[in-house]
């Protein structure tokens, strides 16, 4: 309402600055005294109408960028700190395995070592028992082959000699 009044109060005082083709500098005393005080006069409103409620919108927009930005570092920090965390985890989860994966290998090893071991041992217990066999079986050939080259030595000396022997 004020400013309304002001305009409607500008436009009723003011001099056109060009009047019958000459040109004024200095202005007219009273318009500008009533323009100055119709300044001071719209200060207050303007002030309170509009300039207040912008400066608090652009404060609190500030207020909120600020706020905003500032969750979203802590929200960066928070981010960073977990995924130090996760690779911390990857990296022991690794470790471990790695771990785990040696002793199984390890475990083999020695498992397919006492196994040949074993192996080795049980074949070679075969292989002299199968010798002791062989060379008792050749004894026994040998002993057999003894006796029955001397029965035959003997039937053949019989049939040419043509008489039984003693």
């Amino acid at each position: 309402m004020g400013l309304v009044l002001a305009l409607a109060f500008v436009t009723l005082v003011a001099d056109p600055a060009h009047a019958a083709g000459k040109l004024e500098l200095i202005p007219n005393p009273p318009i500008l005294v009533a323009l100055i005080v119709g300044f001071i006069i719209l200060i207050a409103p303007v002030n309170a109408l509009i300039f207040r409620p912008l400066f608090r919108v652009l404060d609190e927009r500030e207020a909120k960028i600020a706020g905003a930005t500032n969750e979203a570092s802590g929200l960066v920090e928070r981010a960073t700190e977990l995924t130090d965390q996760y690779r911390g985890a990857i990296r022991e989860a690794r470790e471990e395995a790695e771990f785990a994966r040696k002793q199984q290998l390890e475990a083999a090893r020695s498992e397919h070592a006492s196994i040949t071991g074993d192996a080795r041992s049980e074949s070679e217990g075969e292989i002299s028992r199968a010798r002791e066999d062989i060379e008792e079986a050749l004894s026994e050939a040998r002993t057999t082959l003894e006796a029955e080259s001397r029965d035959l030595a003997k039937v053949a000396a019989e049939r040419i000699l043509g008489r039984p022997m003693q």
